[in-house]
């Protein structure tokens, strides 16, 4: 069992909670492989809890696209081929260029300072060796872009695509463009400092979509149904 490293029972409200927070900080940073079983007892036994909450948690990183875990089947953790992933940055790239959309009229000189200031954080992190640091820095950039939209529902949605596609942006050297999306980062905040909102969307579809380019090019076409999560024999 790769789980590694995690927070304790105590200050966690229900069992099930702390397990599927475990469970999906330990798939997102890739302790488990594409396809890997995730063992109802052996989790039972690690947690030291019933299997009542592991299959609480389970279910819920199912809602999430984390797991595959149909009824009388072994849960194993869902890979990305590029199919599926063609999709999910596809419908991520629609809805942040919505979100932002919303978002703009709302911003404030501070929000945009704070945004400037994730900018000056992600420039001072060093890209090879703390590149975990940045994603979390890029993942706050995008998070206070888009929060002033109102959109709770859509953002939900964005921080689950965006979770089942994380790891493979933590463990790939090919996906690694701090520097360009850095550059990304600042002309969306240019143009929406000049009030051109079209052209912060434009460029935020295409920081996005590039990202994607760098993935597709790491993964294979066509998984098995196990690793790819649709369901489909092939």
């Amino acid at each position: 069992m790769p789980l590694t490293d995690l927070p304790s029972l105590a200050d966690r409200q229900t069992a099930s909670d702390h397990v599927a927070d475990a469970l999906r900080q330990a798939i997102v940073s890739g302790q488990f492989e594409d396809g890997e079983e995730l063992n109802q007892v052996e989790l039972a036994q690690h947690f030291h809890v019933s299997r009542v909450p592991i299959r609480e948690a389970l279910r819920r990183l199912q809602a999430e696209g984390l797991v595959s875990a149909e009824a009388h089947r072994r849960a194993t953790v869902i890979g990305l081929n590029r199919e599926r992933g063609a999709e999910i940055f596809e419908i991520r790239a629609l809805l942040e260029c919505f979100m932002l959309e919303r978002a703009a009229p709302h911003l404030t000189e501070d929000d945009l300072k704070t945004l400037g200031d994730l900018c000056d954080a992600m420039d001072g992190v060093h890209r090879e060796t703390e590149h975990a640091q940045w994603l979390e820095l890029n993942r706050r950039f995008h998070h206070a872009l888009l929060s002033p939209s109102g959109s709770p529902v859509a953002m939900t949605i964005v921080e689950r695509l965006v979770g089942q596609v994380e790891r493979y942006l933590r463990r790939s050297e090919g996906v690694h463009r701090a520097e360009e999306a850095g550059k990304e980062h600042r002309q969306i905040l240019r143009a929406l400092k000049r009030g051109d909102v079209e052209r912060a969307k434009d460029i935020l579809s295409c920081h996005i979509l590039s990202t994607w380019r760098r993935v597709s090019a790491t993964l294979p076409s066509g998984l098995p149904a196990a690793v790819a999560g649709d369901g489909v024999r092939r």
